[in-house]
């Protein structure tokens, strides 16, 4: 995890102006456990700096993501989330109420399991599983 003082940091290093928004917005996102959505922020923001807009919001957040601050997760076309942590892990993904849950300890090192042995070197990658949380398999039981 980082800090906002080193989300400035990073920000500065990325080419990013620092503002009082653009600080506001990285102590809404600093030391989180979720993956809020970029309407989770705003509102959030929005009540320190009424006028903030949500492009705001998402032009930060992506610089957020070339400074390797949060990672975006594209769950369809139509759902954003964004992720603090920006360390290799999966997530599960509730497909009844929308809830979202990192994966840690997914067993070894999925890099070698990906990379086929012809020198092809894994640097990221996205691992979603889909199914139903305790609470939604138990409604539908």
């Amino acid at each position: 995890m980082w800090t906002v003082e080193e989300g400035i940091e990073r920000l500065r290093e990325a080419g990013g102006k620092i503002t009082n928004q653009r600080i506001a917005i990285l102590r809404a996102m600093e030391a989180r456990t979720d993956h809020p959505s970029a309407d989770a922020i705003f509102n959030e923001v929005k009540e320190e700096y009424p006028s903030i807009s949500i492009a705001t919001i998402y032009g930060t957040l992506k610089m957020m993501a070339k400074a390797n601050l949060v990672k975006i997760l594209s769950i369809d076309d139509k759902r954003m989330y964004f992720d603090p942590n920006v360390a290799s892990h999966g997530h599960f993904l509730c497909e009844s109420c929308g809830k979202l849950w990192d994966l840690e300890h997914i067993g070894g090192d999925i890099s070698l399991t990906l990379v086929p042995h012809g020198g092809a070197m894994v640097t990221r990658f996205e691992l979603f599983v889909y199914g139903l949380c305790r609470d939604c398999s138990t409604q539908k039981g």
